[in-house]
């Protein structure tokens, strides 16, 4: 008489050794990944942070040195850097980025702006464009030259202002925005940065402190403080 028993599932009750062996063993791969692998995200931050430090505490140090190698030939007080200043100039060059347009952010302090059509502007070429017109001031008069800008000049140079902080970013045009700011602006309206005060048609009221001389345009020492040879 046949035997009506079913057969054994011989195959698949075999087949769980094998997957179990499978699965432990994957589960031992990754183990050990991860063990000789450990994750390099905050390694790199860590990393990448540091670099944008060393970076700012550089150009931060450039910065207060061409502003203030102009002023001490001028006997004015040294400017000292100013992190939440350079922190206002590094958020409103973040929405010049992609139009890299000179605009004026019209905040609480002085602003000098400079645009470079190409990447390789310093901060000390920045500084210089401003220093150079002072061959347009007349600080007889307290007025630039006719068709002339002077007013960049004229607020590195301002007296009273004592902070500055300044950022430098790369257009996405591939062209340069520095913005430097200062604290207390300077730029007054009928004054002069070394301190005396004009009426309204440009005549000297009073002199609070001896005015620095201005030098003339023939021979300029202040031009001699920069060399980009």
């Amino acid at each position: 008489m046949p035997s009506t028993s079913l057969p054994r599932p011989a195959s698949l009750i075999s087949s769980i050794p094998i997957i179990l062996v499978i699965s432990i063993s994957f589960l031992n791969i990754l183990a050990v990944s991860a063990h000789t692998h450990p994750p390099h995200d905050h390694h790199h931050h860590r990393h990448g942070t540091g670099l944008r430090r060393h970076h700012r505490s550089r150009l931060s140090r450039e910065f207060v040195h061409a502003h203030n190698m102009v002023r001490q030939q001028l006997s004015l007080p040294p400017l000292t850097w100013d992190r939440n200043l350079a922190r206002y100039a590094r958020r409103w060059a973040a929405k010049r980025l992609f139009d890299c347009k000179m605009m004026h952010s019209y905040g609480p302090y002085g602003e000098n702006i400079f645009w470079g059509g190409k990447d390789h502007w310093t901060a000390t070429q920045a500084v210089e464009s401003w220093v150079k017109e002072n061959a347009f001031y007349d600080p007889g008069t307290n007025h630039c030259a006719p068709g002339e800008m002077c007013g960049h000049y004229t607020q590195v140079v301002w007296k009273s202002s004592l902070r500055v902080g300044c950022t430098r970013t790369k257009c996405a045009n591939g062209g340069v925005l520095v913005f430097c700011e200062y604290d207390p602006p300077g730029n007054y309206i009928n004054e002069n940065p070394f301190g005396k005060v004009f009426d309204d048609i440009g005549q000297p009221q009073t002199t609070t402190s001896p005015e620095p001389e201005t030098p003339s345009t023939s021979s300029n020492p202040l031009e001699a403080l920069f060399s980009f040879n």
